[in-house]
């Protein structure tokens, strides 16, 4: 899990004096490209290209020896590898996250944080709580990591059984204590959802449980609470981690896809009536040497073959050979996409991979496009 340790360790390393190696590398283990540990063969095509791009440079050739090792010591558990390696300082950082970021390596003064940084911006926090009439659990999830933070539990009296007919008036006495104690129980979690979802920004909630105690649960909440639920789920209170967090990832999926779609609508509307987007390789190729791209938006998986000038980091269609910019070779780049996406990080734009129905409506016209700055 990304914690906020993790990311001011990352940002005394980009205020670090001297070069850092940051290197983000998909490792996730559903490419069969990544099985068997052959991420670490990308990583190495991805040192060499950076080397080339700074023949001279003893400490990137030291550090990139470095950071090689450091990769085969790492234990997949999630979609990229971030790695960040201060060589004179003897420092590095190294977290697997579950959450797919385009791989590249950047070498310069500080940590490259911006990839990391605009993922923690976009990706949004969860909030799940179970809750039946006695127990309350309350957990966030960020990145694909769950954590726990309450197990409330109330003491409730029991509800009676069907009474005898000369039982029947106690019998509603017990049923309305009882009654009141849920309800008490209830406002009382409501209260906690509150505290936690302000302390940890909390952007969205999930209520789970009992289903009579969740729909009431959901009625308690504060107003400025309500536009924040998302789902009512019927998740025992008493289900593992893994299992919530299984749910919650179906609902975070679902709106993920909605919210591609509508990018992807958007863009397509524009690229129809020639307004602010271009699609192909070529076109969005242009739009980013020019530093035109507010946004580029890319298929899940795309395998794009093209050309780099490294001398003066222009781009190319993988056809070109030349550049048309200073003249030097064009080198062919295996991993177009990446390096696409890097360039447009670095002026300050963003990335946006799509799946699911936003992937078929982009497949449509190409596999990359991208949105222009208005």
């Amino acid at each position: 899990m990304i914690r906020h340790r993790d990311v001011e360790q990352l940002q005394q390393l980009s205020q670090a004096p001297g070069k850092t190696l940051t290197v983000y590398l998909d490792v996730e283990q559903t490419n069969a490209a990544n099985r068997k540990r052959q991420f670490e063969t990308h990583l190495k095509d991805m040192l060499k290209q950076l080397r080339a791009a700074h023949p001279d440079d003893d400490e990137l050739t030291l550090t990139c020896g470095e950071v090689e090792e450091i990769a085969k010591t790492i234990e997949v558990t999630g979609k990229t590898l971030v790695l960040a390696r201060h060589s004179k300082l003897g420092v590095t950082f190294r977290k697997v996250i579950r959450i797919a970021l385009p791989s590249f390596a950047y070498w310069s003064n500080g940590a490259f944080l911006r990839p990391l940084l605009e993922a923690l911006d976009e990706h949004e926090r969860f909030g799940i709580v179970l809750v039946d009439q006695k127990r309350a659990r309350l957990f966030t999830v960020f990145l694909g990591d769950i954590e726990e933070h309450k197990d409330l539990i109330s003491q409730i009296p029991p509800r009676p059984d069907s009474p005898t007919t000369d039982k029947l008036r106690s019998q509603s006495k017990m049923e309305r204590h009882h009654d009141e104690s849920v309800s008490t129980h209830v406002r009382l979690v409501a209260g906690e959802i509150a505290r936690l979802m302000d302390q940890l920004e909390v952007d969205r909630l999930i209520i789970g449980g009992n289903v009579g105690v969740a729909s009431e649960l959901a009625r308690a909440l504060p107003k400025r609470l309500r536009g924040r639920l998302v789902e009512v789920l019927p998740i025992p209170v008493t289900a593992t981690t893994d299992a919530i967090l299984s749910r919650a990832g179906e609902v975070q999926t679902r709106l993920e896809r909605a919210e591609e779609l509508e990018v992807v609508r958007e863009l397509l509307k524009e690229v129809r009536k020639n307004g602010r987007a271009v699609a192909g390789l070529a076109a969005t190729l242009e739009a980013i040497n020019e530093g035109r791209v507010w946004k580029l938006v890319y298929l899940q998986g795309a395998a794009i073959e093209g050309g780099v000038c490294n001398a003066c980091n222009m781009l190319f269609d993988p056809a070109d050979e030349v550049c048309a910019v200073c003249g030097k070779k064009v080198e062919s780049e295996p991993h177009m996409v990446d390096r696409m996406a890097r360039a447009v990080l670095e002026r300050g734009g963003h990335v946006e991979m799509v799946d699911g129905p936003a992937a078929e409506a982009l497949r449509a016209v190409a596999e990359v496009a991208a949105l222009m700055h208005s």
